[in-house]
This record gives C-alpha cells, structure tokens and sequence, in this order.
C-alpha cells in the first residue's frame, strides 16, 4: 500500500459556495483544485438538476456566485485583461452571468467600483454592496474625470500608505488605505448607481426582506479607531423612500456577530461577550410586526464548524433558513454537525463523525458538503446520503491511518485527543513521533483527513494531536484569557505523556513538535519550558505580545481580551506570556516559517525568536515565503506549501 505523497492535497477538489436556486429547482456550487504546474488554484461552478451534477463554467476562474434568477448565474470575473494597461489600476467590478441550460458567459454588467455582493430585485434593479474609497467617494458614478483622478493619485502615490486607522491592513489583502463597504441601489433602466448608505458607515451582511422591500444589514461606523467588534447596529432601509431605521444597537452586555431573514421574524447571532472575543452565540428573535427582541435559544456554542482540516479552499453559509426554520453547522466536542432551529427548540440531525462545512436549505430540502469517512469533501443530502464522487479515488490503493482517539483525565476535565500509527505499523518496533498542535486557539481536532498528518504517517511517523484548554466544541472550556502558556501547555505535556504510556512502539527519544498561529505560540512556549522535543518548526507564531499588539490586524483587541492586560495595564503580565522571555532558557533546534504578508501573525514575530535563539547559540533557520500570508499551509501557492511540508520533514528527518 503506498503512502500519502507530500503533493496529494493537489488531487483533492475542494467544494464551497453551496446554494440553492431561488425556487430550489437547482443548486450550485463551486469546485476548486490546486494546479502544481501553473502554482495556483482553479476553480468552476458546478450545478445539481433533476439529480445530476454536471459542470457549468470552463474558465477556471469562477470562485464564487449568485443565482440572478432560477435559470441564470452570476459570476465575479474579469476577461478582459488583455485590454487592460498593466500601469493604470482599474478599480472597475465586472460580472458575467450564464444560463443553467448551457452556452457561453457573457458579460452582464460593469460597475466603476469593487462590488462585492449582488442582490437582484423584482423589477430587475439591483441592491449591490460596493467599495467607498477615501477621498474618491464619488468614483460609484462612473464619471471619466473621477476615474482618471484616481488613477492618477494612486500612482503617484504607489510608493506611500499613510494610515489613518486601525487596523491599517488585514490578512490575505493588503494596506485597507481606509477603503469601507456602502450599499447602493443600481437602477438598470438607467444603468447608474445611487448611494443609499451615509458616508463613514461600513456597511455588512446585507441582505433583502423576504417581501423585497426592505434590505437589512449591519452598519458599523467609520473612525480613526476601527473597532474589529462591539460597534454594529442592525439596520434596515425601506427601498421605496430610502429611509434608514435602526432597529438594533450592540452594546456592552449584546454584542451582534450576524443576522438572516426569515419569513415572520429576523434570527440575530449575538453574544453577551461573558467570555471575552471568544463568547460563543446565543439565538435571538427580532419580532417584523413588534419590533420585539427576545431571546429566542440559548446556545453558547460554535456556529460553523471548528474543525482543523488542510483540504479545504473556499467557505460556505452554516445558516440557512427555509421559511421560519433555522438550520446551521455547529462544532461540539470533536464535531461539526447539522442542527435545526425551530419554535426555539434545538435538534441535531446528522450525528456522523466528521465536519458538515455548509448547508443549504430549500421547501424541506437539505444540501450540505461534508468532510466524512477521512475522505475529501462531497456533497450529501440532509439524511446523509452521498450526491458526488469528486474525491473517491484520490487515496484509492494508499495507507490512511484512522485516528485513534486518546483521551486523558486531569483535574476534573478531558484532554481529548488522537493518535495516527505509522504506515506498515509493527508494535514491535520503535517509532519517532510528531505532536502537532493547532491553531487558534479556538479550533479544534477531529477524525477528519488532514493531509500534512497522514503524509507524516506515511513516512513512518506516529502523530498524535489533541485539543487542550482552550479549544473550541465544549462552551465554557474554550475560555483561556489569562493563562497562554500555563493550564494549555501542561494538557498538551500530559497528553504526549498519556501517548507516549498507551503506545510502547512510541520513542521517547525521537519527539519532535510543530504547530501554526497558536501553535506557533505553543511551539515558542514549549521550546522556552522543555527540552524533551529533539526538534521543533515553529509556523506563523506569536513570540511577543508586546510587539503583536502593534502590527497584527487583530492585535489591539486580540492581545488586550486574550492576555487581560496591554502595555500599559499590566505590562508585567503580557511579559509573563511572551515566549521571547524564556527565550535565553532554549536547547532545541528550531525551524521557524512565516510568510512575508502575514499580516495576522506578522513576519517580526518569527524574526524576534529567531534571533534570540541564534544569539543564544542554539541551532535554528527560518523560512520565509513571499506572496503568501497567514493562510499559508491551507491555500498557499500549491508549490510553497510543498516547500513549507518539505522543510519541516526534513528538519525532522535530520535531527
């Protein structure tokens, strides 16, 4: 049986963007693949008729959609960059839309700003969430003498950002130069845009009343401190006079995470941050008729699924509401399951093992992709009945360990946890072991296919993996502000002790340790507190809170709410968290790999360990990588994460 190769996540094809038609004669999605020879993705839609599945785009471009009526898509693309002049920017959005029964795209429309979100109405007018550019804010108008100003500012300003708020810049994008999302009504018989949301209001989540007569969203104001949460207000706007009325403000004790329409009532996702950031949903009811808000289910929970996977490109809605029942996606325990809502009462409807990654509902009808069966991602029905074979042979004929679940008890709480034996496994022999630890912290583990894991497996390596204080699928354990690196790290020591007890063939002697983002963290931790580990990688990690609190895009909230303390509060205490300061106490040789626009854990905070453990006369290399960012090792160039798994297996090889 041969062993997972280190490129076989470019086999997988990978389903996002799940949606039925607005009748629900036909759903569509988009199906993605890694291309090694051209090191990016392609990605077509996909449509489900009458019980087939057949492709609809051909481009290899087609990364999202939205139905314009039951027999047309619309598609984001922009076929005509032979036309462009590579010198001049074009902030112009161009969308094609193609018809179910086949035949070529063609172009629909061309807005003179970014448009990120279309909602068509009756009347064939269009509600579109578009870009507002700082000082260009009358670019939507299309007028040549805005668009040449532009043009020419940006380029003469290519070598500058001047930033005004904060965050200045967000991960996987670039320098925001202050740009926020408006909402606009585009009129077809004109063939012009209107601004209906105010100036300095960043506009979210819009989304038209089940009527069509109202469009609802979350508006959140514009200052030099932009605040990553607690500010939305919900709001909704009557189209035919343009009137805004808000109908609900977050507050201190409320905070609105999100919002969908159903026919009686408005479903809101709020917390009442008890626990920080990290406060998981409860289910609120906002009355149409009343304007009553109730408290429709207590939750506390995750929506969406937790679940850690590298074979995933793309996302998906975890809410869907067919009439005035909800369905989502939540992560409990190890899990991602489908969940129904309805009367305010709660009830789990798929209980297989595995990760539901979206849901779409229609008249009673379920869709939803899953990871099951420690196989690739597929569409399923809601009895869970499989619809496709995108990934059926891709790991035909080779060795998949099954994880092994491993659970320890300490201190009145479970450390859960699994363990992947090695390819041609003989209890007889003597095995090196990976610990692999996740990000976060808020995620979690599960008996999904992971593919840098079973390709470790296959190279004669047990992993074992497990998810300690702090992650997520539990309530209350994900809590963890104020104690990085203390109740976290003993859970995960405990746990290699409890792996390294149940599985003799495991050597003691041969452990090595990596992880990302918060495992990146853990793995500057654990350097700086044991030298049990013959060799770690450290990924995209944070080393010094101090200094992340500066630069990353979550850095002010994220550092203040997860630490209980800033620089100035109690300085003492983010210091006692900061790996940089055990730093000096370091014996393992470490790899560290960051990408240079990582701008979620930025690239210093690799820089600043490394060098410590370089000043400190211990062996260490860093591996940096241009063009990518915080997503480095779930949808990076195909040919970096390569590199990136290479490195790290040969640094564990070696050592």
């Amino acid at each position: 049986m041969r062993s997972v190769a280190i490129d076989d996540f470019c086999s997988f094809k990978f389903l996002s963007g799940l949606a039925f038609s607005p009748e629900g004669q036909s759903a569509c999605f988009v199906v993605s693949q890694a291309d090694k020879k051209k090191n990016d993705y392609r990605s077509f839609l996909y449509v489900r008729k009458d019980g087939k599945i057949r492709q609809l785009t051909s481009g290899g471009k087609e990364r999202s959609f939205q139905y314009l009526d039951e027999d047309t898509l619309l598609f984001p693309a922009d076929r005509e960059e032979e036309k462009k002049d590579a010198k001049a920017p074009d902030p112009t959005s161009r969308f094609y839309k193609i018809r179910l029964d086949g035949g070529e795209a063609e172009l629909f429309l061309s807005f003179p700003i970014p448009i990120s979100r279309i909602l068509p109405l009756p009347n064939g007018d269009l509600i579109v969430s578009g870009q507002t550019l700082p000082g260009f804010e009358d670019l939507y108008l299309g007028r040549k003498k805005d668009l040449a100003a532009w043009k020419q500012y940006t380029e003469e300003n290519a070598d500058y950002e001047e930033i005004r708020q904060v965050p200045w810049w967000w991960n996987g994008s670039t320098y925001t130069k202050g740009a926020y999302t408006s909402l606009f009504y585009y009129d077809s018989r004109k063939k012009a845009l209107r601004r209906l949301s105010a100036l300095n209001v960043d506009i979210s989540g819009a989304e038209l009343s089940p009527d069509k007569q109202s469009v609802y969203y979350l508006a959140t104001p514009v200052k030099p401190l932009l605040p990553l949460s607690g500010a939305a207000a919900l709001c909704r706007m009557d189209l035919a006079t343009a009137s805004e009325t808000c109908l609900v403000q977050s507050s201190d004790t409320l905070e609105i995470n999100g919002f969908a329409c159903a026919d009686s009532f408005l479903l809101l996702l709020a917390s009442d941050k008890h626990l920080g950031l990290n406060t998981d949903n409860d289910f609120y009811r906002y009355d149409y008729a009343s304007g009553d808000l109730s408290l429709y289910a207590k939750y506390g929970e995750a929506i969406g699924t937790s679940v850690g996977s590298d074979i995933r490109y793309g996302g998906g809605k975890s809410i869907a509401i067919d009439g005035d029942t909800v369905y989502f996606v939540s992560t409990r325990y190890d899990c991602a399951h489908l969940y129904k809502l309805e009367n305010g009462e709660i009830t789990q409807l798929t209980d297989r093992a595995g990760s539901v990654e979206s849901v779409a509902v229609r008249d009673g009808r379920i869709l939803m992709t899953a990871l099951f069966d420690m196989k690739g991602q597929e569409l399923y029905d809601g009895n869970g009945k499989k619809l496709s074979t995108f990934n059926d042979a891709v790991l035909r004929g080779k060795y998949v360990a099954k994880p092994e679940a491993l659970n320890v008890q300490r201190d009145g709480y479970e450390v859960h946890g699994f363990v992947l034996p090695p390819v041609d496994y003989d209890p007889g022999k003597k095995y090196p072991v990976i610990l692999d630890v996740h990000g976060g912290p808020k995620t979690v583990y599960g008996p999904v296919f992971y593919h840098e894991m079973q390709y470790w497996a296959g190279k004669g390596y047990f992993v074992i993996f497990c998810n300690p204080t702090g992650s997520d699928g539990r309530g209350e354990f994900m809590d963890i502000r104020g104690k990085y690196g203390t109740v976290d790290y003993e859970d995960l020591m405990v746990f290699t002790d409890a792996a390294l007890a149940a599985w003799p063939a495991m050597d003691p002697v041969r452990l090595y340790e990596t992880g990302g983002s918060y495992g990146g963290f853990m793995t500057n931790w654990i350097i700086g507190h044991t030298d049990r580990f013959r060799a770690c990688a450290s990924q995209r990690s944070i080393s010094n809170w101090f200094s992340f609190y500066g630069v990353s895009d979550i850095g002010v909230d994220f550092t203040r709410d997860q630490n209980a303390s800033d620089p100035w509060q109690d300085p003492e205490k983010l210091w006692e968290h900061s790996p940089l300061k055990y730093a000096d106490k370091v014996k393992t040789p470490t790899l560290f790999i960051h990408s240079f626009e990582d701008y979620r854990c930025p690239i210093d905070q690799g820089y600043q360990m490394f060098t410590a453990l370089i000043s400190h006369g211990v062996e260490a290399k860093m591996v940096c990588f241009r063009g990518e960012n915080h997503e480095l090792s779930r949808s990076g160039k195909p040919l970096h994460r390569i590199k990136r798994l290479r490195e790290i297996t040969e640094w564990f090889d070696t050592h």
